[in-house]
């Protein structure tokens, strides 16, 4: 990835160890705590030292939407994007989740749907994937088990052709390369302010007319030209909810969705909203409990029901450190009185856990109900965690124009 904005050596390993949500965030806690760089984007490498959870890119959850399908109200889009960060013209494909030579491990792709408000799947649909064969891979999905497309039956798009459709069991799937629909300004959380200088995160006074705050000066979305692997599950509401048609809490129509992946059988990656394991489970714990291994592979391999008790008190951490940013006097010209901080972190680590996207199957509303793929969901995120100080990366749209149709993501860059 290019950084073409000029930084110093403190700067550069500060812009690497950016994740999305709140680079700021990410920025310091790794600078002043003494953590390496982690990640990239909203949930691109998020296991320690920047590697793909399970060691395998494939396996590696980018970003998971959910959104009421455009073109018909009683249908929704699921979506899941792995192999991030692929240049342009280099062809990326799934793993195998039919087993082939037996040395290889299986790897197969989840989206997990709880309709009764336990934080527990109700509903799951599974992709597994064969051989590539002429830049084509075979594929089959399952939901509970049940085929609803065999193996015969499903392809992939090739490379920079016309995205496919393949239709069985009353759902729609297109998997394939397409644009990355991830857009941020990751060059510019750098110079998130000039107070950067004053308190040792950059080195390099020359860059402070790109200070983050205000938008001023022209912004460049980081993954702009590069591609993703991506499945797009588009379903009737129907299969989604429960048989009754209403849930435990009497909301008939919300639904809380994740995807994961597994390698060998075991699973190594999972995530529902955006950036929730690479920013609240730093790679360095954060005091009080300064000691011990971070908590990015254990979040991976778990499941959201757990969630409150093994992650809330990480979560609890980092958002002090977050809401401390914005004290009065404090380094980056905040103003807020933190005397109901403490309040506000304890309801905002009751919203975050479990790590559920949350979507009422009958509205059209975007993040945080849901997630479309044209959500500024950095600009939603940056406000909440700062307390307000930052609100933008100034960076609203995404390279290439979405799709209006099935399969709805952007163009592949070819």
């Amino acid at each position: 990835m290019q950084l073409p904005i000029a930084i110093g050596r403190r700067g550069l390993l500060v812009a690497l160890g950016l994740a999305c949500l709140a680079a700021l965030v990410a920025t310091l806690l790794a600078t002043q705590l003494g953590g390496p760089a982690s990640a990239d984007a909203a949930d691109h490498r998020d296991a320690p030292g920047l590697t793909p959870p399970g060691g395998d890119v494939r396996a590696d959850i980018n970003d998971v939407y959910a959104f009421q399908s455009p073109t018909n109200a009683g249908r929704t889009v699921l979506v899941m994007t792995v192999n991030g960060l692929t240049p342009a013209d280099t062809p990326a494909y799934f793993g195998r989740g039919v087993p082939g030579v037996a040395s290889s491990k299986a790897i197969s792709y989840f989206f997990h749907v709880d309709n009764d408000g336990d934080a527990i799947a109700e509903v799951t649909y599974r992709l597994r994937f064969g051989k590539v064969r002429n830049g084509v891979q075979a594929f089959e999905l399952r939901r509970n088990g049940r085929l609803l497309i065999p193996l015969g039956q499903g392809r992939t798009t090739a490379f920079d052709a016309r995205p496919r459709s393949v239709s069985g069991g009353g759902a729609r799937v297109f998997a394939g390369m397409s644009d990355d629909p991830f857009f941020f300004d990751l060059n510019g959380f750098v110079n998130i302010a000039k107070g950067l200088d004053a308190i040792g995160l950059d080195d390099d006074p020359a860059n402070n007319a790109e200070s983050f705050i205000g938008c001023a000066s022209p912004r460049q979305d980081a993954f702009a030209g590069t591609n993703v692997s991506t499945i797009v599950l588009e379903v009737p509401d129907g299969q989604l909810l429960p048989a009754s048609g209403r849930t435990a809490s009497g909301a008939s129509t919300t639904v809380g969705v994740w995807a994961a992946t597994t390698l060998g059988g075991k699973q190594v990656d999972r995530m529902g909203r955006p950036a929730i394991n690479t920013v609240f489970n730093p790679v360095s714990p954060l005091p009080p409990d300064t000691t011990g291994d971070s908590l990015k592979d254990t979040f991976n391999k778990a499941k959201p029901k757990d969630d409150q008790a093994m992650f809330r008190g990480e979560v609890v951490d980092t958002l002090e450190v977050l809401f401390s940013l914005n004290d009065a006097g404090g380094a980056l010209g905040g103003a807020d009185d933190p005397a109901d901080d403490a309040m506000q972190i304890a309801g905002l680590a009751d919203v975050l856990l479990p790590d559920l996207l949350t979507i009422d199957l009958t509205s059209d509303a975007g993040f945080l109900n849901g997630r479309k793929l044209a959500d500024d969901v950095i600009d939603a995120e940056l406000g909440l965690v700062t307390e307000g100080l930052v609100t933008t990366d100034c960076v609203g749209t995404n390279d290439v124009p979405f799709r209006t149709g099935f399969p709805y993501v952007g163009a592949v860059h070819g």
